[in-house]
């Protein structure tokens, strides 16, 4: 307990005469943290006013974890607000996970009775195993820095008493304490991704490598935190020097100067970009390859844009990289050739790019459909579980499902460029598109206008043609996405 309390007060996590918002679900974790909140206040005077989230997903037993938490927060004089949601419903809806429509939703209700309650906080009791496990995750799909800082111990107003405290640890407080607590069944299954990591993946590391391996982990993102932390105050620092806020008429445009760009490191111009990017408020869905792609952009001569998740545009202009959404074009004036499509990448290379001299690019960043100057795109997320198999495996020219558990990065619409290859075979084997397409005998002055799914450099997916053998949906495929491309007429 002393651990939490220390961690409470380095963080500055709770002031006196504060009032907590506490989210418990009735496992282990979200108990202890309670309990530890309930024995800090014996400390400093604050209220805690605790949230149930029922995701009505488990039937009676989900029922029986509410009817715990309640029960517990009258023995224990504590507030609570139970509030009941229906996950599956919303994941529908959203075209997402039902893992991540019920995250998402939690913390719209946590934030929600925050701001009803009047509170400054809100406590969720994520672990050093979540860490490790946060961390791994994002490593092996490739995440930034950033993402491997893992779980911050304050975001906002959300605050994590328990971060430094290992699962075995808190149940022996529990134990202690003579304290019962609710187990999800969900959370012993394989199916999801997270659970694979907490159940087979690190334990495994503690059996073979290291005793002290999900410590270590941790530990080690302690550590990219603070160098996140300090990246952040020089990019800071340059960000006066370099980013302007431009307005014009009742619209806000975002430039880089680049002869002062141009004289930093090239890690702080990619922190640059980042930070203009969330000034603009375009940098969800915004992955290494859109960073790439302005860092080539801000060498090219002026009159180049690129389309950007979000509805942004990144125009070079006159020794400026200028940020602006693709509906205030008229108002900024920074696009010349008015004719162009306002959802249309242009020509982003005035030159051929082994062979690819038209090259445009669309973000999928949602489900939904996207309109693009030669296609309909749709696309629609789901678990794997709730598609019949049959569906998945008929054939049909321009609709296709893919596993999404393969994809590292953004999921992008676009023509070929450089670099560009298939996975052909279960090995793993790869094929330059340009030998594939010459293999398809596709004629030369058509390979510039096939549009392809990617992801980074790998091609998920020739419209009209195979799909990337490391793309198909397989057995143990948890998520999958399905796209559905509508050609339009000339």
């Amino acid at each position: 307990m002393r651990r939490i309390f220390e961690t409470i007060e380095a963080y500055h996590m709770i002031e006196a005469g504060s009032r907590v918002i506490t989210a418990v679900s009735g496992g282990a974790d979200s108990v202890c943290l309670l309990y530890a909140l309930k024995e800090f206040q014996k400390k400093i005077p604050f209220e805690c006013t605790v949230v149930h989230v029922e995701h009505g997903l488990r039937g009676e037993e989900s029922l029986e974890d509410a009817r715990f938490v309640e029960e517990l927060c009258r023995e224990w004089g504590i507030l609570c607000r139970t509030v009941r949601i229906r996950v599956r419903e919303l994941a529908a809806t959203q075209g997402i996970s039902e893992e991540e429509a019920g995250r998402l939703e939690r913390y719209r209700i946590f934030e929600e009775i925050r701001q009803e309650e009047g509170a400054q906080r809100i406590a969720v009791a994520h672990n050093q195993n979540d860490q490790a496990e946060t961390v791994l995750h994002h490593l092996a799909r490739g995440s930034s820095l950033r993402g491997l800082c893992g779980i911050r111990p304050v975001r906002g107003n959300i605050v994590r008493p328990l971060l430094y405290l290992e699962r075995k640890e808190i149940e022996q407080i529990l134990c202690a304490a003579g304290i019962s607590w609710r187990t999800d069944r969900t959370n012993l299954e394989q199916e999801y991704t997270r659970n694979r990591i907490r159940l087979s993946v690190l334990p495994q590391m503690e059996r073979e490598l290291n005793r002290q391996a999900t410590a270590h982990i941790a530990q080690a993102a302690g550590r990219l935190l603070q160098v996140q932390e300090y990246l952040d105050r020089v990019t800071l620092r340059a960000e006066q020097a370099c980013i302007v806020q431009e307005t014009h008429g009742q619209t806000i445009k975002w430039s880089v100067r680049l002869p002062v760009f141009f004289e930093e490191d090239a890690l702080i111009q990619q922190e640059l970009l980042k930070r203009v990017l969330e000034l603009c408020e375009g940098q969800r869905d915004i992955g290494a390859v859109h960073i790439e792609a302005l860092m080539a952009l801000a060498r090219m001569d002026c009159g180049k844009e690129l389309c950007l998740p979000g509805g942004i545009r990144a125009v070079r202009e006159n020794e400026k990289l200028c940020f602006v959404r693709r509906g205030d074009r008229k108002e900024n004036r920074v696009q010349k050739d008015q004719g162009k499509d306002a959802g249309c990448c242009a020509e982003l290379n005035g030159k051929e790019n082994d062979g690819c001299a038209y090259q445009q690019e669309f973000a999928l960043t949602s489900a939904g459909t996207y309109d693009t100057p030669d296609w309909e795109v749709g696309i629609a997320f789901s678990q794997k579980n709730r598609v019949s198999e049959q569906e998945i495996i008929e054939e049909k020219k321009y609709t296709k499902w893919l596993s999404y558990d393969t994809i590292k990065d953004t999921i992008v619409f676009r023509t070929r460029r450089k670099g560009d290859y298939l996975v052909v075979n279960r090995q793993g084997g790869k094929k330059k598109l340009k030998d594939y397409l010459i293999d398809c005998k596709v004629p030369r002055e058509q390979r510039d206008r096939l549009w392809l799914l990617a992801d980074g450099s790998h091609v998920l997916w020739v419209a009209g043609y195979r799909i990337s053998e490391a793309a198909k949906v397989t057995k143990t495929t948890e998520k999958v996405i399905k796209i559905q491309l509508k050609e339009k007429r000339k």
